[in-house]
């Protein structure tokens, strides 16, 4: 008997919340319990009964169903269950099912309440719930707002006077005495004060339209404004404008209050910021990029007052990368990303601010390689729009990610251009492989023909995938349906996802056979909620990050957007957006984006750490790299992707599918 008492204390040692018990506690523990075999498929607990019984799972699974029939959790060795009936003293809302021939330990309710009486440590794990301790581990591991000021400062925050205009009838002259005055680089030309904006007059324009012109500075003013200019709303992300503004050559942009009346200091809270879906590129309106949006002018902002924001950032990188005329000069500039994230890492910003940050360099070396390419090559023979796939397109880049890409071509493309394109996306996928990041294994890069392709046959091949979710159609899934222009002409793009968001709400197959592909990918705990490690090869006793939680995650959210027809394409956009029409609830979106944050940051932590010791980044992390509470955590989010992943399954049937 004692034998078998050992066995049990030994079990629960090993578990949350048995783990942190005193030691002489947990001896004391298991001749306190009982044991109970359930056959597969019997009912432990059912709604409406009443339950004063924790149980522990010992072996096997449990379903955990609430009153409308939907799994809400799928109970795994080491984990406790019915404590909120015997908490509220009430009749169980959940029923309870035996998944698979399972063994439990019974808690009776007297001591389950005197363990919460008597042991601080258990009652918290109880009083909390699982998603909240995942909150708290990245809370804790984000705990420094001391150096990435531009990742979270708004263009609102920044305006530090009213703005400078006049009226479209003012004289040349007289705006250039009010420049003059106010020691301002441009002024604003509004339809009443401040009004309506009608155009912007910078020195450039006087210099080139009136000087050099030889035009009498006694005409309008509205003779050289640059009409209905490009402006940024108040709530935009400094760091994402100034890369837009580095990329597209502006030197002034107007700062609009969509909001009218409203102070531009109350802009909205930072944690906002990894949640907004991005634009498509540089040449279209954007949530938090330049755009035509509408509201009062409340002030202008130049790109010296968001270069003086703060000096060490990856605003630099990138506008290094602007200035570079040759492939060479790009690598050299691409070398130094490491190090920004390093510094990034090391200030605590988000694994989200992060994966974007490391994404807008990506985008700033394909924009810049296109440049080097049209130049060699002369004036393209058909309009393209250059898109971004996989990581690249949904902002979650990390150190060491490899290539996705594809060219949308116009359906005016003809055979005599194939030589040209060809030529294009060689000098851009060679370019970025020089500058560190490597070709896709899987060859999904628009060097390759078949992704280089007219619009047309695009939708053929996304009807094709949708209407028949073979093998090869559910790996191209997990590719091209994150997608998002990064030069060239973006309607091409905006066409071809709309027809594609459109069809795959009513593709109730291939929606199945998305959930069974994210359900593929399980997160590395085994039986006993320990880690399921690499065996053997070079990554021996590590867990693979990518392919045992981030990826899941970023099929599940995935999954949720297309089955409404969403158009977002950054992970934690598409959970927010899935949960804002019901696709799954707040809680569960949350959970789910916490559990992919910690993650996430192990992961770029981890990069950063390899790149320091000149090694290769990857995504296997060894344990003995983490503290106990960061196992601890990182066992948590593990549990919630699986335990998503479960609610999934039963909710798309997937076990039918062949």
């Amino acid at each position: 008997m004692d034998v078998e008492l050992a066995e049990v204390r030994d079990f629960l040692a090993q578990h949350a919340p048995f783990a942190d018990l005193p030691a002489p506690v947990l001896a004391a523990l298991p001749a306190k319990l009982t044991a109970r075999y359930f056959r597969r498929g019997s009912t432990l607990v059912a709604a409406g009964q009443p339950n004063t019984t924790m149980f522990v799972l010992r072996s096997g699974a449990v379903d955990i169903i609430d009153a409308h029939g939907s799994l809400v959790e799928r109970s795994d060795v080491g984990t406790c269950f019915g404590m909120s009936s015997v908490i509220s003293g009430g009749p169980s809302s959940f029923t309870m099912t035996a998944r698979e021939d399972s063994l439990t330990l019974l808690m009776p309710g007297e001591v389950f309440h005197d363990l919460i009486r008597t042991q601080p440590a258990f009652a918290r794990f109880f009083m909390q719930q699982q998603a909240g301790r995942i909150r708290s581990a990245v809370e804790s591991v984000q705990v420094s707002d001391s150096g990435g000021a531009i990742l979270k400062t708004r263009v609102g925050e920044i305006v530090r006077r009213s703005p400078v205009t006049t009226g479209p009838g003012t004289s040349i002259r007289d705006a250039a005495v009010a420049m003059s005055e106010a020691r301002v680089s441009a002024i604003l030309v509004t339809d009443g004060s401040p009004g309506r904006l009608l155009g912007i007059v910078t020195d450039r324009d006087l210099r080139t339209k009136v000087i050099a012109a030889g035009l009498s500075p006694d005409e309008p003013v509205s003779a050289v404004m640059t009409s209905d200019p490009q402006t940024v709303a108040a709530d935009a992300l400094a760091f994402e404008v100034l890369m837009e503004m580095t990329q597209r050559g502006f030197h002034h942009l107007p700062v609009v209050d969509e909001a009218a009346g409203r102070d531009p200091k109350d802009a909205p809270d930072a944690a906002d910021a990894s949640a907004s879906e991005p634009g498509p590129g540089p040449a279209s309106g954007r949530e938090s990029g330049p755009a035509r949006a509408s509201g009062h002018v409340i002030g202008m902002i130049t790109a010296g007052d968001l270069m003086r924001l703060q000096q060490a950032n990856p605003v630099y990188l990138v506008g290094d990368i602007a200035h570079q005329t040759d492939v060479d000069g790009l690598a050299r500039s691409a070398s130094r990303l490491a190090a920004v994230v390093e510094s990034y890492v090391a200030q605590d910003a988000s694994a989200a601010d992060i994966g974007r940050l490391v994404t807008v360099v990506g985008d700033a070396l394909t924009r810049r390689l296109l440049n080097f390419a049209e130049a060699e090559l002369g004036t393209p023979p058909t309009r393209y729009c250059w898109v971004a796939l996989g990581s690249q397109a949904r902002l979650e880049l990390g150190l060491g990610s490899d290539q996705d890409s594809a060219l949308i071509l116009s359906d005016d493309h003809r055979p005599e251009h194939d030589d040209y394109v060809a030529a294009l996306a060689e000098r851009v996928v060679g370019g970025l492989e020089a500058c560190g990041f490597p070709r896709c294994p899987g060859d999904m890069m628009a060097s390759n023909p078949r992704w280089r392709v007219p619009i047309t046959q695009w939708s053929r091949y996304f009807a094709s995938w949708v209407n028949e979710p073979d093998p090869d159609a559910l790996l191209n899934a997990q590719t091209f349906f994150d997608m998002r222009p990064v030069y060239g002409d973006n309607a091409l793009f905006a066409r071809l996802q709309s027809a594609v968001i459109a069809r795959t709400p009513q593709s109730a197959r291939f929606l199945a056979h998305l959930a069974k592909q994210a359900n593929d990918w399980q997160p590395p705990i085994g039986f006993f909620r320990g880690f399921v490690l690499e065996h053997g090869g070079e990554h021996r006793d590590t867990l693979d990050l990518k392919a045992g939680g981030l990826v899941a995650v970023v099929q599940m959210a995935r999954l949720l957007a297309l089955s409404r027809g969403l158009p977002q394409v950054n992970t934690l956009a598409r959970l927010r957006a899935a949960a804002s029409v019901g696709a799954l609830s707040a809680e569960n979106a949350e959970n789910l984006a916490d559990a992919f944050e910690f993650i996430s940051y192990l992961r770029l932590r981890h990069q950063a750490e390899q790149a320091r010791n000149g090694v290769r980044p990857d995504n296997h992390l060894a344990p003995a790299e983490l503290t106990d509470f960061e196992k601890r955590s990182l066992r948590d989010a593990f549990g919630i992707v699986r335990r998503m992943q479960g609610a999934l399954a039963h909710s798309y049937q997937t076990h039918v599918l062949s």
